[in-house]
């Protein structure tokens, strides 16, 4: 462990695209402190390494990444690691375009994402992070506690679409047989992340497709319904700015990942829903325990994605993603709020990236 010469994070923030630069400025015995606030100190000595490269991938990840990248940075003289977070999907085309070694996504890669890894030439080491709970939010001063899958698909999938009121919801559930409650009669302003966003995905794939399908009791037999979210709301890559839309109207809708809704709720700027699976089914507010236990019905497992190639010939890329996987490092996943995974799934997330085991490892 270095106890001198630790270098100072430089930390850039900007509006649309957060972009960190952990630069190795010579110094003093320090701490080095994050934009959050969390004092973070050296952990890791790992020689002469020299390297400069980009991080990209999920906005949900990236607080994870950030914590990563300024306690290795701090460590590394060398080393200038530069950490964005426009989005799983955008972060995804960089990687498999040959641009960025390394992406995080809060979802796996799609078929057709892989097919362009695959005609680019990039081998890509798949590791699962942790876990996040998609956190349905709205305004504090909104009565509702509690909304259903087959409410939620009422109010923001592609049949809601030109709907303007929570009440305009109820007609859609009576026509396809839902036992749902009445839908309160409010002006409805929903805020969420857009198609770049692997929550948007996410979000689409776990709660619009299962009512699409019929997992939910509707009538798809009669109705065919939506797997899709409607157009017509407001979108940011910018959890941030979904946060600021939501506290802004006293009865917004909107989603998020856990950690940025818990600290938002914290802050007193929104309130977090429970969520039923089923019509009448229990109402569970998204916590730790719930998420991880899967009690909590739209949770999902985050995702790190490493070009084996690069890895193999650049030191710098290798020993940072070494660091991102020891047990020091994961420490990260729960400081920035998210969940650990089970024991059985680190130790294999671990082995994936020891044995460089290229290709689809889960799901």
């Amino acid at each position: 462990m270095h106890t001198t010469n630790v270098p100072r994070a430089r930390v850039l923030v900007t509006l649309l695209t957060i972009l960190v630069l952990i630069a190795a400025a010579c110094g003093g015995d320090e701490t080095v402190t994050s934009d959050t606030g969390t004092a973070v100190s050296s952990v890791v000595d790992s020689g002469e390494i020299e390297g400069e490269f980009l991080v990209s991938g999920s906005s949900t990840v990236f607080p994870i990444v950030l914590e990563q990248a300024e306690v290795f940075g701090a460590e590394n003289s060398g080393v200038a690691i530069a950490v964005e977070g426009p989005g799983s999907g955008d972060g995804a085309k960089k990687f498999c375009d040959g641009e960025v070694p390394i992406t995080n996504a809060s979802r796996l890669l799609k078929d057709e994402e892989i097919e362009i890894c695959e005609a680019n030439g990039i081998a890509f080491i798949e590791i699962r992070r942790g876990i996040d709970g998609i956190s349905v939010i709205t305004s504090t001063e909104n009565s509702i506690d509690c909304v259903s899958f087959n409410q939620l698909h009422a109010l923001i999938s592609e049949d809601a679409t030109g709907s303007a009121s929570w009440a305009d919801g109820n007609a859609l559930l009576a026509e396809v047989g839902s036992t749902a409650g009445e839908l309160p009669d409010l002006p409805l302003d929903i805020f969420g992340p857009g198609e770049e966003s692997g929550t948007f995905d996410s979000f689409g794939e776990i709660v619009m497709e299962s009512v699409a399908k019929g997992k939910t009791g509707l009538d798809t037999d009669t109705y065919e319904l939506s797997d899709s979210i409607r157009p017509d709301y407001t979108s940011s890559p910018n959890d941030n700015i979904i946060l600021e839309g939501i506290s802004s109207s006293s009865s917004s809708l909107g989603w998020v990942g856990f950690a940025f809704a818990k600290e938002a709720e914290k802050a007193g700027d929104v309130k977090l829903l429970a969520v039923s699976q089923q019509d009448g089914g229990e109402c569970v507010t998204p916590s730790p325990e719930t998420i991880a236990s899967a009690e909590f019905p739209i949770a999902r497992f985050l995702y790190t994605y490493v070009n084996a190639e690069v890895a193999a010939a650049d030191p710098a890329v290798a020993a940072f993603v070494d660091y991102m996987m020891s047990d020091e490092g994961l420490k990260a996943v729960s400081n920035a709020g998210y969940i650990d995974l089970a024991p059985a799934d680190q130790t294999l997330a671990q082995a994936i990236w020891s044995n460089r085991t290229t290709g689809r490892s889960w799901g």
